[in-house]
């Protein structure tokens, strides 16, 4: 469509007036795409002959060639990385190129390629209402081209191509750097918020107080148990003038001591809050700077109301347990003694008068009488178990097994048993009466349930394990039969006759509890009937103070 002609000046030797300046290309440098889109021919052939040697920045270029819109457009959505198009304005239209404009601009959402503007009919696109109606980067004649200036438009279109795909890409950047500190925000957001949950599931609440402003910043969790309003910013006699009246010189003395000494600050007390009493624990660590001096202590408040009502009820039932245990030891067993002496007394004085079988029911009524006695005393001592009895105490736990074996004397030569003690016995923190009724009673047991005709062997065995003291006991007895192994450690459970061994079936479960009440576990082992068996007890170790 286009019936521009070269006339006074040739193209070609405009074009070629002066060489632009060469540059060698990088191997790895970029192939800038420049689309030609013009529908004749010889304007094809020039531009390739003068831009075909060019090198922008390190890159050659590519050049694409379209004899009109329509092709341009097959052109540009196979190439989204053109960066440059030397366009004409009319060509199967006379708004052709214009048209394309549009079509790169707004229906491509293209506005990185550079546009320009080649016509040889500036009439069809007056160049201050291009200018200012379509998004162009430059217009030029063809009538006034010279290979100078087609290199600096080019050169100039490039290097505005690439500054504004390094825009688009910082753009990017900073829109995945937002998006990310957004999501960034949101995870900070619910994690707080489960954070401030938590503290109010757990009733333990955190605040940090600045030593040299007096500030304390209180979450919303310890401002509750406070009863303060969430956000307020505390200060330390403000904490304690809460502090019950009878706790704060003890509370103002352990904090001065924790500011003076350093370690660690933990402390319970109580706390007034409108006009009732609850319980808090406090607990702090400090925070120093470069210089060594103390800035900041960050703590925990706990609300340990609730615990302090349990261990209150837990002790009023151990009072009324105490009581029942009095109970057992005095108002039963005076019953139980006159029923058997009486008996006694009945069959003494019968004697003469009664049939071998009426003999016999009376000494099992007096039998009777007797185990329910042993029964109650074995209840007796099972009930006593933590909260009667020595404190716990650092101990040779060799010594604690010497005494026991000594108690055992008897029962050990009567069974005529061989005793072997092996491994490292360490110092212990036990209660010395619990632990020396614990191993009388493994080792007891295992001199009494022996296999008749077998001389017992008795294996008393201690090592030191993962922070535990392990200690086991084993024996060439009776055995167990592994499936009634669960109910071995039971309340007055019994897996042998009564009338083969004599007992209460309180030993074992005596022996669960003491170990228990040391924070350690106790269990059994054995590979059946008749083939021995093995008991073993793990105690923790706590660090020596």
């Amino acid at each position: 469509m286009s019936s521009s002609r070269i006339e006074d000046s040739d193209l070609l030797s405009v074009l070629f007036a002066a060489d632009p300046l060469e540059v060698s290309p990088s191997p790895d440098g970029p192939r800038w795409k420049v689309l030609l889109v013009d529908d004749e021919a010889d304007v094809h052939s020039v531009l390739h002959l003068a831009l075909q040697d060019v090198v922008i920045e390190g890159g050659r270029l590519l050049l694409l060639d379209a004899l009109s819109a329509t092709e341009a457009r097959v052109v540009l959505a196979a190439n989204p990385d053109i960066a440059l198009v030397l366009l004409d304005v009319v060509m199967e239209s006379d708004q052709a190129g214009l048209d394309l404009v549009h079509h790169i601009r707004d229906e491509l959402g293209n506005h990185s390629v550079q546009i320009v503007l080649i016509t040889g009919q500036p009439g069809y696109a007056p160049q201050r209402e291009v200018i200012s109606d379509y998004a162009i980067d430059g217009y030029r004649l063809k009538s006034e081209l010279s290979a100078n200036q087609i290199f600096v438009q080019v050169y100039s279109a490039i290097r505005g191509y690439r500054l504004m795909r390094e825009q688009e890409t910082l753009q990017q950047h900073l829109e995945q750097k937002v998006k990310e500190l957004d999501e960034a925000l949101q995870a900070l957001r619910e994690s707080e918020g489960n954070f401030i949950r938590a503290q109010s599931v757990a009733r333990v609440g955190s605040w940090n107080y600045e030593l040299a402003s007096d500030r304390m910043h209180l979450s919303a969790e310890t401002c509750r148990i406070l009863g303060l309003p969430e956000g307020t910013i505390g200060s330390f006699q403000g904490y304690m003038a809460r502090v019950f009246a009878d706790d704060r010189e003890a509370v103002e003395h352990a904090w001065q001591s924790f500011l003076e000494r350093g370690g660690s600050f933990e402390h319970e007390h109580r706390i007034m809050v409108g006009n009732a009493i609850r319980y808090v624990r406090q607990r702090a660590d400090l925070a120093f700077g470069a210089d060594g001096r103390a800035l900041r202590s960050l703590g925990t408040t706990q609300d340990i109301t609730e615990r302090r009502q349990v261990e209150e009820e837990l002790r009023r039932s151990n009072g009324e347990l105490e009581q029942f245990s009095y109970a057992i030891s005095h108002d039963l067993r005076q019953p139980l003694r006159m029923i058997s002496s009486y008996l006694q007394l009945l069959g003494i004085s019968l004697a003469d008068q009664l049939a071998a079988e009426q003999r016999e029911y009376f000494n099992f009524a007096i039998d009777g009488a007797k185990r329910l006695d042993r029964m109650l005393i074995a209840l007796l001592e099972y009930s006593r178990v933590g909260r009667l009895g020595e404190p716990a105490a650092w101990l040779e736990s060799r010594a604690i097994l010497d005494e026991a074996l000594l108690f055992l004397q008897p029962s050990i030569a009567e069974a005529q048993a061989v005793i072997s003690i092996r491994g490292k016995w360490p110092r212990v923190f036990v209660r010395p009466d619990e632990m020396l009724r614990l191993l009388q009673n493994l080792i007891g047991n295992a001199a009494k349930f022996r296999v008749a005709g077998r001389r017992p062997e008795i294996t008393v065995s201690s090592r030191v394990a993962g922070g535990n003291w392990c200690l086991a006991v084993a024996d060439n007895g009776v055995g167990l039969n592994p499936g009634q192994l669960g109910r071995l450690f039971q309340m007055f459970q019994r897996l042998q006759s009564r009338a083969n061994f004599e007992g209460t079936g309180v030993g074992l479960a005596l022996c669960r509890k003491i170990a228990q009440h040391h924070g350690g576990r106790i269990w059994a082992e054995s590979a059946g009937e008749g083939q021995g068996s093995r008991f073993c007890v793990s105690l923790p170790l706590p660090r020596k103070s």
